[in-house]
């Protein structure tokens, strides 16, 4: 629970980054024109002034709160709970004849809103614009969107500022996020303050603070990493680039040719180091040299000899470098790259004849590099953008807010975490961590925490594994308390990773929060979800979770006569061969999967188990899709 404080003078330090602020007479940025205070709580208020001076907050005519600045400067306190109140409060605070004023303020419902990209999604770039901004008139909705930060500390402080809904602000702000407020809005009628704190691509690992990481095998994998990483970049080039590196114990291989040309699996990412041996003609000696290296999977840093000759990023950019006369001596000679690769295969690509040097003045002495190489892994990371860096996030864009009262969290992310061999199941892991740490920041261990389970896209190859990644997000909801499941399996885009109905997104988060939080009755808050299955040689029932809506077939009613089917079922017997089964509803909230032959006695049911789900059609009354989910029989299971 959350250890609430006495509504009285409070000091208590402050955790920063070290920043001097005893000089400066400030408020943290969340706290600003239009802002939204939760309802029927207290508030803390942070900010910085002198060391030890008295600071004094008056709201809206309440008693005024008064607390001392520590010897650094930092000072907290907390206001009284209020109700909700749509009328404009006037904080003002003071401080050594110092006084900041902060205008427009309501006390409502506030949501913190985190992910990746699709709920860093802007309504502008949503379905429906123009009938989102022409009902966009909304003061009483409030929007904060925070400021990218990739730090490795905790940040005192994020940057943005509070708007108010109107049709000229909406559009800049995050579509799955709005939705969401508009939907709880529209049925509490009280003012609702959204904060949107998402970064486009970002995994889950950088979402969690780092003493959380450790504490499981993923994370500590993460850390180590970029551990990794940080340490090769103090590292001394000549390591690997000098003439006289001995170089007889890295992998053998040949350029071009991607890292698995070496035996380094594709899904290895970091800094790679790359070596090309080479033999200068005696005609060459002190001659300026033009090289081509065809491309570089992504980026390059090239050496000669030990000497760097250029630096290019990106992946489909020819490498054209130049090699100083100087350095031109006859003999053996080596041409040395880092590489930077952050995803896929990495290395040098292209045809062979794209791989050459010849002196400036005579393009037609040409020496092919193409041939015999050598490579070395200096460090593996799978990601290296700042929005994948271990608890960066975390520590920019979550961290400083965790004094904020809100009244839960909604959370779009998964994206980034489905990608790469393993990562999805790991998502069982941090899923639950991400909560978990998120709780124990905000020490409110009951936050409500409502995942956003992927949409369907129809995405190929084997880097990708959104059926596993949803089964992850389903099994949070199923064992951790207090978390919603927003299923969206057939409102995404086929075609598109990011797709543009955001509105059916941010409303089924808001049914969720409508029932869960604000136990409001005759809602729906969800399609069907499984609770239970039981096995037996001829067939397999699932019960589903119904939440006041019975089980129907998308297109074909209910199940009046136990007799629909229904589509997008899989079953496998004892070899694990899986099949397509036939399936029916037996009754409101029961499923009856009947077993082909050669799938007795069943080992393992799946429902919507694909990247794109189309022919899974179980939905409720409502209309709203059922989750996909995977069961495993256990030995001795009924």
């Amino acid at each position: 629970m959350k250890k609430w404080l006495l509504p009285v003078m409070v000091v208590i330090g402050f955790l920063s980054t070290g920043v001097a602020w005893s000089a400066e007479f400030s408020v943290a940025k969340i706290f600003s024109d239009h802002m939204v205070l939760q309802q029927g709580r207290p508030n803390t208020i942070w900010g910085w002034a002198n060391p030890d001076a008295l600071v004094t907050i008056r709201i809206g005519g309440k008693p005024v709160v008064e607390t001392q600045a520590d010897p650094a400067g930092e000072w907290k306190a907390t206001l009284p709970a209020m109700a909700a109140s749509s009328k404009p409060k006037l904080m003002t605070i003071t401080s050594d004849g110092r006084t900041i004023t902060i205008n427009d303020v309501l006390v409502g419902e506030v949501w913190f809103c985190s992910g990746q990209s699709n709920m860093q999604w802007k309504v502008r770039s949503c379905d429906r614009v123009d009938d989102v901004k022409a009902d966009a008139n909304r003061p009483t909705i409030r929007m904060f969107t925070v400021g990218l930060a990739s730090v490795d500390a905790p940040a005192a402080d994020v940057s943005g500022r509070w708007s108010v809904c109107s049709p000229e602000t909406v559009v800049d702000f995050s579509g799955s996020a709005y939705h969401m407020g508009r939907t709880i809005s529209d049925h509490l009628g009280v003012p609702v303050g959204l904060v949107a704190s998402s970064w486009g691509g970002s995994s889950a690992e950088a979402w969690i603070g780092p003493e959380a990481l450790s504490t499981v095998a993923p994370g500590r994998r993460v850390q180590s990493q970029f551990a990794a990483i940080q340490e090769e970049a103090q590292t001394n080039p000549a390591v690997y680039t000098g003439l006289d590196v001995d170089d007889s114990e890295w992998k053998q291989g040949a350029v071009p040719g991607h890292s698995s040309t070496f035996g380094i699996p594709d899904e290895v990412d970091g800094i790679f180091w790359l070596r090309i041996p080479m033999e200068v003609p005696k005609h060459w000696t002190g001659r300026p040299l033009r090289m081509s290296l065809g491309m570089v999977d992504d980026d390059d840093i090239t050496y000669f000899n030990g000497f760097e000759i250029g630096r290019t990023n990106g992946w489909q950019t020819r490498r054209n470098y130049d090699v100083p006369g100087e350095l031109v001596s006859p003999g053996p000679a080596v041409v040395a790259l880092r590489v930077k690769d952050g995803a896929g295969p990495g290395g040098l690509h292209g045809e062979a004849d794209m791989v050459y040097v010849h002196p400036a003045d005579a393009p037609e002495d040409r020496i092919s590099l193409a041939g015999p190489a050598s490579m070395i892994v200096g460090a593996e990371i799978r990601s290296l953008p700042a929005q994948h860096k271990p608890s960066h996030l975390y520590h920019g864009m979550l961290y400083p807010l965790k004094d904020y009262e809100f009244a839960g969290a909604a959370w779009y992310q998964g994206e980034n975490n489905a990608i790469g061999k393993g990562r999805a199941a790991e998502y069982d892991i941090m899923l639950p961590l991400l909560i978990e740490d998120w709780r124990r920041t905000m020490d409110n261990d009951e936050l409500p925490f409502l995942i956003v389970q992927l949409p369907n896209w129809a995405h190929t190859g084997s880097d990708w594994n959104y059926p596993r990644l949803r089964e992850a997000q389903r099994r949070t909801h199923e064992k951790v308390p207090g978390t919603g499941l927003a299923i969206t399996t057939d409102i995404g885009d086929p075609k598109d990773i990011h797709p543009r109905n955001k509105h059916d997104i941010g409303d089924r988060l808001g049914r969720w929060a409508l029932v869960d939080v604000y136990g409001k009755d005759n809602i729906v808050k969800s399609g069907p979800i499984p609770r239970d299955v039981s096995w037996s040689d001829s067939g397999v029932r699932v019960e589903f979770d119904i939440f006041g809506s019975p089980l129907a077939v998308r297109g074909h009613g209910g199940s009046a006569g136990g007799d629909r089917m229904v589509a997008g079922f899989e079953v496998a017997g004892p070899t694990g061969v899986l099949m397509p089964a036939e399936a029916t509803l037996t009754s409101d909230y029961e499923v009856l999967i009947k077993l082909p032959v050669t799938a007795r006695p069943p080992t393992l049911v799946r429902y919507a188990w694909a990247p794109d789900p189309v022919d899974a059609d179980l939905v409720n009354e409502a209309g709203l899709p059922a989750s996909p989910f995977e069961y495993r029989r256990e030995a001795g299971t009924q």
